[in-house]
């Protein structure tokens, strides 16, 4: 309630403890729609939608099916799945750190595999522009696949034996139960799995701002870090309530249109 009434004020730091704010009607918003900045980060995220929530999915989709159907001791099939699960329990601020180090340019872990492997040449320049966020979706993925992960391995124990036993009599074993029995019983599970990251991706601003920033030159900047920017440091209240409200709403229609 609190921000929902300051989006519509010229609230800032100052006229916060002064009490002097004054109403100013949908002007906060037209700033934020007509910013380049925010189109940038809009931009930004939908990349980051593209390449990194959907890739950690998919990826959590592929080792979740892995381990159950390929991994047939139990005890060896936990041990993988907790070393699997690990990155996810480390603070992000932490794996922020960590990817920042690897991915050094001059004598960063990444490169220098790369180059051993033969795969590159020459140091790739993980933090210039145009480059920066790439670097932090690797991050993303490698710290939270193990979500999705989870939870499709969860979806695919809870699955009934006796639709496979069915199957097996049928003569159906393979790539076909998979296609044909494992993942249409399973997409609901996969949704969630995306939903939640989706929602995710809305409030992200921790690997952002220990990773680069949100720089260089606003490169790798998205809409909260952008809310974050100018609330928490630039004390531009009106402004950020006004970015929180929209992404809000952005994101509220389209997990609706998604469900």
């Amino acid at each position: 309630v609190w921000m929902f009434y300051h989006a519509f004020q010229d609230t800032n730091m100052m006229r916060l403890f002064q009490g002097s704010w004054s109403f100013v009607g949908w002007d906060n918003f037209a700033v934020v729609l007509g910013s380049k900045r925010f189109g940038a980060s809009v931009l930004h995220l939908m990349q980051y939608l593209l390449f990194g929530c959907v890739l950690q999915v998919i990826l959590g989709t592929v080792l979740a099916l892995t381990l159950y159907e390929l991994v047939r001791k139990e005890g060896l099939r936990i041990v993988l799945l907790i070393l699997m699960v690990l990155p996810m329990m480390l603070p992000p601020s932490i794996v922020g750190v960590l990817w920042k180090f690897m991915l050094t340019p001059s004598n960063g872990a990444v490169n220098q595999a790369l180059i051993n492997l033969g795969l590159i040449q020459s140091h790739i320049e993980w933090f210039n522009a145009g480059v920066s966020l790439w670097a932090i979706i690797i991050a993303d993925v490698w710290n939270w696949t193990a979500l999705p992960l989870l939870i499709v391995y969860s979806g695919r124990v809870s699955l009934p034996p006796a639709v496979y036993e069915a199957a097996r009599v049928d003569g159906a074993k393979g790539w076909l139960v998979m296609r044909r029995i494992t993942l249409p019983m399973l997409k609901e599970v996969i949704a969630i799995a995306f939903i939640v990251r989706f929602m995710d991706a809305f409030k992200f601003v921790d690997l952002v701002y220990v990773m680069t920033s949100g720089g260089p030159a606003q490169s790798s900047e998205l809409p909260a870090y952008i809310a974050f920017q100018r609330g928490i440091r630039e004390f531009a209240i009106g402004e950020a309530a006004a970015y929180v409200i929209i992404i809000f709403a952005i994101s509220a229609i389209l997990i609706t249109l998604f469900l």
